[in-house]
């Protein structure tokens, strides 16, 4: 069961991380942006933003669950090391020009506030897993990039919810604004679990060796 949600996992964060180069090649659909206002739209700062946020976030998810592989931690440490300083480097980039774009969030302030508050999230739990490896603590690094990581995620959980909530209300900005915080409190729930499962298995692993 585990290996299957895990399986469908990876192929969801495959499909969503390469949308940017979709995005590089043919620009942002027209779709997308009929939702921004004029003033936002001739913004290049905003697009700057935009579009260190598509492409940093992309390649975060599409790296990330490879540093959960068991195999690559302990028979290719130098390749855990490398992915996971451009991980690091990509999830902060994706967090701070995310904060910047979610005051412009579609669906106003409500919407605005689910997307700041999930960069702030990503930033701090990214940051919190690199100073942990840092120090040695892996157990908690373990705990917190299994955060960054669930936070990162909410980028494939809002494409799931974008076309099911269609089926709950006509209202895409009242959708759009649920999804602002149903993209990652759930995937934050997950990781919360996973980490204490963890916990508890090595602690029985600890108990059997002694």
């Amino acid at each position: 069961m585990k290996k299957a949600l895990w399986i469908i996992i990876v192929i969801l964060a495959l499909l969503v991380g390469f949308i940017p180069i979709s995005y590089l090649t043919n620009g942002i659909s027209e779709g997308y942006l009929s939702l921004k206002s004029p003033e936002v739209l001739k913004s290049k700062l905003w697009r700057f933003f935009l579009y260190v946020h598509i492409v940093s976030g992309g390649i975060t998810i599409l790296i990330g669950w490879i540093q959960f592989n068991r195999n690559l931690l302990k028979k290719r440490v130098n390749w855990h090391r490398n992915i996971g300083k451009l991980y690091i480097i990509c999830a902060l980039l994706c967090a701070l020009s995310g904060f910047y774009i979610g005051f412009y969030a579609t669906g106003g302030w409500l919407a605005a506030l689910g997307f700041i508050t999930v960069s702030c999230i990503y930033f701090y739990t990214t940051l919190k897993g690199f100073l942990h490896i840092r120090n040695r603590q892996l157990i908690l690094h373990q705990n917190y990039m299994t955060y960054s990581y669930a936070t990162c995620l909410a980028a494939v959980s809002l494409r799931v919810f974008v076309p099911l909530s269609s089926f709950i209300t006509d209202n895409y900005i009242l959708s759009y604004t649920l999804i602002a915080w149903l993209a990652w409190i759930p995937n934050l729930l997950i990781a919360y679990w996973v980490n204490k499962n963890r916990e508890a298995n090595m602690a029985i692993e600890s108990m059997l060796k002694q």
